[in-house]
């Protein structure tokens, strides 16, 4: 019995030899360790943020077919132009006529926009007059008697 023992005794001894001269794998990471990881991961060098308003002119925007959807074509755009009127509604919101052109008089469907600040986002309505940039969310006003393009809401405005 005592030379089964002895063997027994060597087998356990050399077993944590053995599995010791594995290689050591890393521990994955569990969601807890790696959100409190002092480093952040690394992003690839060549990616750039992506630019979340589409730069348009008045006359690429109106251009575009509102019932077909184009590559031009964002939720979120940057435009430009001239504010030409400026309306405070019933509902609060205030609408500011944006032209390409500061001499125009009324709502020229195929020159001018609306652009409309809500009361959720408050915005300082630019003079009458001045060149601006909006830059918001576009929709199209299919409403009897408007039918036009509109930035709403205006989530920043660049005088």
């Amino acid at each position: 019995m005592k030379p089964s023992l002895a063997v027994v005794s060597a087998i356990l001894l050399t077993f944590p030899v053995c599995s010791a001269a594995q290689s050591a794998q890393p521990k994955a990471a569990s969601k807890k360790t790696a959100a409190k990881s002092a480093t952040p991961a690394a992003k690839p060098a060549d990616s750039q943020p992506k630019n979340l308003y589409a730069e348009l002119t008045i006359s690429e925007l109106v251009a575009e077919d509102a019932n077909r959807w184009s590559d031009k074509m964002s939720a979120r755009i940057a435009l430009g132009g001239f504010v030409t009127q400026i309306a405070k509604t019933d509902d609060g919101d205030t609408d500011i006529r944006i032209c390409e052109n500061p001499k125009i008089e009324g709502m020229d469907r195929g020159r001018c926009i609306i652009a409309k600040c809500i009361p959720k986002l408050p915005c300082d309505a630019p003079q009458v007059g001045r060149p601006i940039t909006v830059k918001g969310i576009t929709r199209y006003d299919a409403k009897v008697g408007t039918h036009w393009w509109e930035i709403q809401p205006i989530e920043e405005i660049e005088k």
